[in-house]
């Protein structure tokens, strides 16, 4: 295996595409604390939960995942965002957001934490917090790469 440095010596032409996380159900994990950030414009506060894959289930093609390598080379986010501007509809938002996140952390993650835990206390809780979810297929809009999407989360049993 060659380290990073190394790597950038390597000539483009001989870079190729890799193969594509096979669609299908994972176990995810939470592998860092929710980070929060507002967008580059500042017109949304962002909650991003990283995540890297733990396991595929049974409907994820075995073939198509020792191409792609391991559920564990996966990486992905979950990210929550609401409007940073004020009145109203900016305070409806955010009280939308602040629930799903809620129900995120409480009903799929499963968060352990202390009944009047903060959204905060609950999201710094969450590190190593498992779940399953499904990872989709997005083309790009040039059609060129294929995004992965973390979607239809349930808690593990």
């Amino acid at each position: 295996m060659m380290d990073f440095n190394s790597a950038l010596d390597v000539q483009a032409d001989a870079v190729e595409k890799p193969p594509v996380m096979p669609q299908g159900t994972y176990v995810w994990n939470v592998s860092k604390v929710p980070t929060l950030s507002v967008s580059k414009s500042g017109e949304w506060n962002i909650v991003e939960f990283p995540l890297r894959g733990i396991s595929a289930e049974d409907d994820v093609d075995p073939e198509e995942l020792e191409a792609f390598g391991a559920a564990s080379a996966a990486m992905n986010k979950i990210s929550f965002m609401s409007p940073t501007e004020e009145g109203p509809e900016g305070d409806a938002s955010r009280q939308k957001m602040l629930y799903q996140l809620k129900r995120f952390m409480q009903e799929t993650l499963r968060v352990d934490a202390e009944d009047s835990a903060t959204i905060r206390e609950l999201m710094n809780a969450s590190l190593n917090c498992q779940f399953l979810a499904q990872a989709v297929w997005r083309p790009s809009d040039d059609g060129q790469d294929t995004y992965i999407d973390v979607k239809n989360y349930a808690p593990l049993d």
